[in-house]
């Protein structure tokens, strides 16, 4: 099936128990009718730019570096935290050295003589994590950011055939709806990609505003449906012609917000040398609901300072540190990082996340988190809602009206694309192909990988974190902490 090609179709923030016949028609039919990876998962940290890495590397953070939104490295860049969302951040810290430490799905199919093609809603940054360096390998996108953010090739050719751009900032269903047309009308004639992308910044960027129940969230639910509606029709004429398959994807799933904590001045009133600005002096502290410390300088005992006092905090979650013995982090209490597949020589000393806790469900229906915005809904942690993500698939490579329950998600795709390609994954490749969703495939031998508990205690704080144990990573499911 070499000749095979793709398009993904990635809605940034949907979790599948919200994808009904009443509320997402299109979309529900759709999975119906196709092949999908029911148990799909996200990668931790359920963060957006981790899980574009993951998706594009088909690899974990252990392998291809991203952990946060932005990252801290001094050797790309010592003054800053790199923004991965802001585009002269991303160029300036990739000239110091390579940002994404692992082979992406642009680069393989350059090596094997194919074209990729992108267009993608959100920061300016970001495209570039999806397509790394396609601007020197002849792999193009369009950044709804901006035609300066885009690759040339494709700026000439959309600004060409549409003109100008919706406006950037704020929430705006025009994007996502000029970003099908230009792949619909633009790029797919134009450049006849093997493997297309789509990244629709809705509905996260509502959720983030308005929650998983509001009235600006409903109304996203509704536009990405009728997208999808019209995504499908398009592809329908021209599945079998092109041999055209199409997935439809999520990146991570949401959590409402219940409190906002200012981590970094809760830990400065404590009397411990942490802080915020890369300039400044102490440990450099990343306050993400789901963030990082990096000891830089400060004496080790600094790291069993900040990690004791955590402990004691109610509003504090999970914590990784180093590996001690492949389950237990070098800080008593802490779980390891090797074991949650995020230990990279990028990794902060300190991975925490803020409490996560179950439904209440005369108050609220879905989870709930801790997160220094408290207003809307969240990700980046490790509650089961937020790590659960949509995978549907269709065409002529994949099974009809199938459910799998094999153990995978999104670190998963790019490899079966590249299976049905006849391309050899790369080395740093450590997802595999979701072989009984394809039409003449079977299920990976760990498909139906044990779910198992690991805790870690000290004192009065114990957590636990359930994952699955695959081929080549670990796949968080769930974590709680007592």
């Amino acid at each position: 099936m070499g000749d095979s090609r793709f398009l993904v179709l990635v809605l940034d923030g949907l979790r599948p128990d919200l994808v009904t016949g009443r509320d997402m028609p299109n979309l529900a039919d759709f999975r119906d009718r196709g092949a999908s990876l029911k148990l799909s998962k996200a990668q931790f940290p359920t963060h957006t730019r981790v899980n574009k890495t993951s998706f594009t590397s088909g690899s974990t953070p252990k392998h291809h570096g991203v952990h946060f939104n932005k990252i801290f490295d001094p050797t790309l860049l010592p003054d800053q935290f790199i923004d991965l969302g802001d585009h002269a951040d991303v160029s300036r810290a990739d000239a110091a050295g390579r940002l994404i430490t692992a082979t992406t799905i642009g680069q393989a199919l350059r090596d094997a003589e194919r074209q990729f093609a992108l267009v993608h809603c959100g920061m300016s940054g970001a495209p570039w994590l999806l397509n790394y360096r396609g601007d020197r390998i002849g792999q193009e996108h369009i950044s709804m950011a901006g035609y300066p953010h885009s690759t040339a090739e494709a700026a000439r050719l959309v600004s060409a055939g549409m003109g100008d751009m919706p406006d950037t900032k704020g929430i705006s269903h025009a994007r996502s709806r000029f970003a099908f047309d230009a792949f619909r009308t633009v790029l797919y004639p134009g450049l006849k990609p093997q493997v297309g992308l789509i990244w629709s910044d809705e509905p996260d960027k509502s959720l983030h505003v308005d929650g998983l129940r509001g009235p600006v969230s409903r109304a996203a639910f509704q536009h990405i449906d009728t997208l999808v509606g019209d995504v499908v029709a398009w592809w329908r004429s021209l599945a079998d012609k092109d041999d055209l398959n199409l997935i439809i994807m999520s990146d991570h799933g949401h959590v409402e917000t219940v409190g906002g904590y200012p981590v970094g001045e809760l830990m400065k009133s404590a009397g411990l040398p942490v802080t915020t600005d890369v300039a400044g002096e102490g440990a450099v502290l990343l306050p993400f609901g789901s963030g990082g410390l990096y000891l830089r300088d400060q004496p080790r005992q600094v790291l069993f300072d900040v990690v004791e006092w955590m402990q004691r905090q109610d509003w504090i979650g999970n914590l990784f540190t180093a590996d001690l013995d492949g389950v237990n982090g070098v800080v008593p209490g802490t779980l390891s990082t090797a074991l949650a597949s995020i230990d990279h020589p990028r990794a902060p000393d300190l991975f925490f996340t803020l409490r996560r806790l179950a439904a209440a469900p005369d108050e609220f229906p879905f989870g709930r988190a801790l997160d220094p915005t408290g207003r809307g809904s969240t990700h980046g942690g490790l509650h089961n809602e937020e790590l659960t993500n949509i995978c549907f698939a269709a065409g002529p490579a994949f099974k009809e009206r199938y459910r799998s329950d094999t153990a995978g998600g999104i670190v998963d795709i790019t490899p079966t694309i590249l299976s049905v390609l006849g391309i050899e994954k790369p080395p740093t490749m450590v997802g595999r192909a979701l072989g009984d969703l394809l039409a003449d495939g079977v299920a990976p031998p760990d498909a139906h990988a044990e779910a198992r508990d690991f805790t870690a205690t000290a004192g009065a704080y114990s957590q636990t974190l359930r994952l699955r144990q695959l081929a080549g990573r670990n796949l968080a499911l769930d974590a709680t902490r007592d």
